[in-house]
């Protein structure tokens, strides 16, 4: 990024664009990399979407499950049979 600005600003020192052209073209390059951090960010999110917090954090699964009343957690089991019988989620 550093080279591309200083290289912009090469072109208008020599006279080559103008500053109106060289402020379209950092704008431009700035646009670029905000897309490549927000796409970086949903390929993160997709990521941690897919990971199973019962196979990560055991222990934080458990005692989140030992504070939860017993109707939620004969509720869960009850989606997750209906869900596994369904064909699971896909």
């Amino acid at each position: 990024m550093k080279r591309d600005r200083r290289t912009i600003f090469g072109l208008v020192a020599m006279g080559r664009i103008t500053p109106a052209q060289a402020e379209r073209l950092l704008a431009v390059c700035n646009e670029g990399r905000e897309i490549l951090w927000i796409v970086a960010a949903c390929i993160a999110a997709a990521g941690l979407a897919q990971l199973n917090p019962h196979t990560l954090f055991p222990e934080a699964m458990h005692a989140v499950r030992a504070l939860l009343p017993a109707s939620f957690t004969a509720l869960h089991h009850a989606a997750a049979l209906a869900v596994n019988a369904l064909g699971g989620i896909q």
